[in-house]
């Protein structure tokens, strides 16, 4: 999906909850509003996908702030919290199988995409107390569901092989469940994650706190610190698995940008497991507020 006009406003506004949380200092906040300002007005000719916009501001914002890996700390508690959740989930599961377990683990991992503290409507000051109660509310709720195909493609015995991009802290710890539950039906699976910091996107020194080198075949690093991954700045090590993956599960609206736009590139099927988090990418699939989404492209 390439970025439209009320893509502005809302970038603007991510900018300004991310540095209200990080700093105090009134000065260091202008020159970030300004700098911002200024990179969308000779950039942003809304011909690439918003997750592109949004990189670049918040490479702004750990430049002039000097904050290496911003939100630290709620990045830490999003990935406990997320460990703790999966505990909870295990235990629920133990006497399903087949789709229905299946179909119950990719369902809280979609879930699981609201812990994304970067979200228009909860934003950086989320409720880290509420977060459970609010998963368990939209878990067991697919608005748009193609799982029984997502289903039937990972065992058809012609996908031997996943490429899976993650998205979120926290989140990946679900991710994790669902991962072991593909591998343990003899798909290896292959988890994609940033190589450096960006918002709420989960990076190698997550999956090393959520273990999920425990799940998958093999974690690698899906390029830089980008929202979602990019096209234009992706690993080499990721462009390979995308030539010669029998099949791609991308996690997270950022991801769904990315791939809407660039699935003639890839030769493979691609699911999209999300929530969608504002109006541009609800309407798209004929909705009028935010919907949890199983589709593939």
């Amino acid at each position: 999906m390439i970025a439209k006009i009320d893509c502005i406003p809302c970038i603007l506004d991510d900018v300004r909850g991310a540095i209200d949380l990080l700093t105090a200092d009134e000065h260091i906040k202008r020159l970030v509003m300004k700098e911002s300002l200024e990179f969308m007005s000779r950039n942003m000719d809304l011909s690439k996908e918003p997750s592109t916009y949004i990189t670049e501001v918040h490479r702004i914002i750990k430049r002039i702030t000097g904050i290496a890996v911003p939100f630290e700390k709620r990045r830490w508690m999003c990935n406990e919290l997320g460990m703790k959740l999966s505990e909870r989930l295990e235990e629920r599961i133990k006497n399903l199988d087949g789709f229905e377990r299946f179909s119950h683990l990719a369902r809280w991992s979609i879930a699981g995409n609201a812990l994304d503290f970067r979200t228009v409507g909860t934003g950086y000051d989320f409720d880290m107390a509420s977060i459970e109660k609010h998963l368990n509310e939209i878990a067991n709720k697919l608005d748009v569901d193609l799982m029984p195909q997502i289903y039937k493609m990972i065992n058809s015995h012609i996908v031997k092989s996943i490429l899976f991009i993650h998205d979120n802290v926290g989140e990946i710890a679900l991710d994790k469940l669902l991962i072991q539950e593909i591998q343990d039906n003899g798909v290896k699976v292959i988890s994609a994650v940033r190589g450096g910091p960006i918002t709420s996107d989960a990076t190698v020194e997550d999956a090393l706190q959520v273990k999920l080198h425990e799940a998958a075949h093999l974690v690698i690093i899906a390029g830089p610190d980008t929202l979602g991954i990019s096209f234009d700045e992706m690993s080499q090590v990721l462009k390979d698995e995308l030539s010669k993956t029998d099949m791609v599960i991308a996690k997270g609206q950022a991801n769904f940008y990315i791939f809407s736009e660039h699935k003639h590139e890839v030769k493979c099927p691609i699911a999209c497991l999300f929530r969608t988090k504002c109006r541009l990418v609800w309407s798209m699939f004929g909705g009028c507020e935010n919907m949890n989404v199983a589709v593939v492209l």
